[in-house]
């Protein structure tokens, strides 16, 4: 089985079932359980005393390799009304795709009458029981509003736990466009590995991440490091202090030390989504990413903290990460040929040369195989912008729980104020298909209400 997390803004060339129908739409009332397939009603057949033993055997090993393919998609949020209804609109697509595996909402340091809050909201939004919401403490400190992403994940990794063999990591404001398995697709998305080294899903020795420009190729050595706000006094170079953040001693062990640009760049650069073996996370992994954080913490305080935490463990550990172009779509700017090249827009290329991304049916500019599985929306741009939806304060009531608002409500009017200029069908994809999920989400939560009406024709 796989599990998946969501981290700061950033599938493998994950095999996923062409054209597979939505297991519930987002305008449906899903009770989450006619996509719940269990191992036992996979064999039932094989109970019937007319059925061989090959047909059971037969029966049990597809369940086995189904279940096998699996993730268990996680993301760490606080319990800030912000990040509560990107966290709904995830779980809503995760539904809508046929998700299958646990999906788990990680919240860091809710009190106790929010907790209870939002556990009756969840309980109400009609999603699957895999689809779950887990507490863990505080983190986050005044010197950062994102470690909690990294030791919020590891507490639930350590208590509650992941209920798979493979776990995936994700953020707050991912959408699903396709499925996420465990499935890989050899060596022809990932740089620097050759198809023989690339096993067929994820599986302990392999981490995998989407590729990220955050260390550019170099043609010759050069040092790498974020932009450390102090350097201490006691390291005299940036490469002694790099040991140190990997190892814990300027002097220690460590596969940081001495590492180029241009070998980072290769196999380092990385983003969520990330997926690991849960053996791996439990036997080197996890520690690593915790404890970089915590060094790295005292001398840099940026939002991407743990990102480069996450890319220095493998390397620290001697591991090279499968550096992926097909999990997530976050800018047609990182597009193949352009500079930092990261993410494969073969098959919005492919789809927009016949489908408008703002009026098409969503299944038909979804059904490519080769589309990846997420959207990351992070980036505000001048037709979608999460910052539009308002800061209703930490608890609320949040954008997707305003049923009542109309069109001249301030955090719905900057996003009916535009409309997405569509001369160039790829570049228009990220916020035609963001616009219309995120109306779609609000039209199932305030089904009958007025603001359902005044978004259905962006919806549709």
């Amino acid at each position: 089985s796989v599990v998946v997390t969501a981290l700061a803004c950033a599938g493998p060339w994950l095999v996923r079932a062409a054209g597979a129908a939505p297991a519930c739409g987002f305008d449906d009332e899903c009770s989450g359980q006619k996509d719940e397939a269990s191992l036992l009603q996979a064999l039932g057949p094989a109970r019937n005393f007319g059925a061989s033993l090959q047909e059971a055997a037969s029966i049990s090993n597809e369940a086995l390799r189904a279940e096998s393919d699996e993730v268990h998609v996680t993301w760490v949020t606080d319990c800030h009304a912000h990040n509560m209804w990107q966290s709904e609109l995830l779980f809503f697509t995760a539904q809508r795709v046929g998700q299958k595996g646990p999906v788990t909402q990680i919240l860091s340091g809710c009190k106790p009458e929010r907790r209870e809050y939002v556990e009756k909201r969840h309980a109400s939004l009609g999603l699957p029981k895999r689809f779950k919401v887990s507490f863990v403490p505080e983190f986050n400190d005044k010197s950062s509003h994102v470690i909690n992403k990294v030791y919020g994940f590891e507490a639930w990794f350590r208590g509650a736990g992941p209920e798979r063999d493979v776990v995936a990591i994700v953020d707050p404001d991912f959408l699903f466009l396709r499925p996420m398995t465990a499935r890989l697709d050899g060596a022809k998305h990932v740089f620097g590995w050759k198809d023989s080294e690339v096993p067929e899903r994820v599986e302990k020795g392999f981490v995998v991440a989407q590729r990220w420009p955050m260390v550019y190729r170099s043609p010759v050595p050069t040092p790498w490091l974020p932009s450390i706000d102090e350097v201490p006094k006691n390291f005299t170079d940036n490469a002694t202090l790099l040991t140190w953040i990997c190892s814990g001693s300027p002097t220690g062990k460590s596969g940081c030390t001495g590492a180029t640009s241009e070998e980072v760049s290769i196999y380092d650069s990385t983003g969520v989504p990330y997926m690991a073996h849960r053996a791996d996370l439990d036997e080197w992994l996890l520690q690593s990413w915790v404890d970089i954080t915590s060094r790295l913490h005292t001398v840099y305080h940026g939002y991407y903290i743990d990102m480069w935490s996450w890319m220095m463990a493998p390397l620290h550990n001697g591991r090279r990460q499968l550096a992926a172009d097909n999990l997530v779509l976050r800018s047609p700017h990182a597009r193949a040929g352009r500079i930092g090249a990261a993410e494969d827009w073969s098959a919005v290329d492919s789809v927009a040369k016949s489908a408008d991304p703002c009026k098409a049916p969503m299944d038909e500019l979804l059904a490519d195989p080769k589309m990846p599985s997420f959207i990351h929306y992070c980036q505000p741009g001048p037709y979608w912008n999460k910052y539009w939806l308002g800061d209703f304060g930490r608890n609320g009531p949040h954008v997707m729980e305003r049923c009542n608002a109309t069109a001249e409500d301030e955090f719905l009017s900057k996003l009916l104020a535009v409309e997405v200029d569509t001369t160039d069908r790829a570049e228009a994809f990220i916020p035609c298909v963001t616009r219309r999920m995120f109306a779609a989400g609000m039209r199932r939560t305030c089904k009958g209400q007025s603001v359902a009406e005044v978004l259905r024709p962006m919806a549709e």
